[in-house]
């Protein structure tokens, strides 16, 4: 299968996100119901979008597994990607609601890209516009470790400098 290292990459790098998470929740020492709903609503951020580009990067093997054709993985593995990013970003803006982000412009600026992502996997998956196979589900999920990496920066940068 093609990407398979890629893949495997940001499995593993999203592993290692959640498990710094982790170690700062941990490190924080202070009872996680005495945090502003800013930090509760950043960590869970950082969490799902870390856990997001996991399940995404290793779903393609079991359906390769399965004796899909390569274009029937890329595209499966396309539209369940996109179905998932935009069901979080729906998530994450009802969650949002009445919690001011830390950085407005960075939030909605990854949400706007996130939609954007989102609906270009679909369509490809769809057979809509020419964007299929591994190279547009390889920038989604690199996407997603970069929008937990900006939720992580702005949590120990802003949340340890407002105490």
């Amino acid at each position: 299968m093609t990407a398979e290292a890629p893949l495997l990459a940001i499995a593993e790098i999203s592993v290692a996100l959640v498990g710094f998470s982790s170690i700062v929740v941990a490190i924080r020492g202070t009872n996680p119901n005495s945090w502003s709903q800013q930090d509760r609503v950043g960590l869970a951020n950082v969490f799902a979008a870390s856990v997001a580009a996991l399940i995404g990067s290793l779903l393609p093997f079991p359906l390769q597994q399965l004796g899909l054709a390569e274009a029937q993985v890329w595209s499966a593995s396309n539209a369940a990607f996109g179905l998932l990013l935009l069901s979080y970003l729906g998530f994450l803006l009802f969650r949002q609601r009445g919690t001011p982000p830390r950085v407005p412009f960075l939030f909605w600026l990854l949400v706007a890209s996130g939609f954007l992502l989102g609906l270009a996997l679909l369509l490809g998956a769809a057979g809509l516009v020419a964007l299929n196979g591994p190279g547009l589900l390889l920038v989604a999920l690199m996407f997603s470790l970069l929008a937990a990496l900006a939720q992580l920066a702005t949590f120990l940068l802003l949340s340890t400098s407002s105490r």
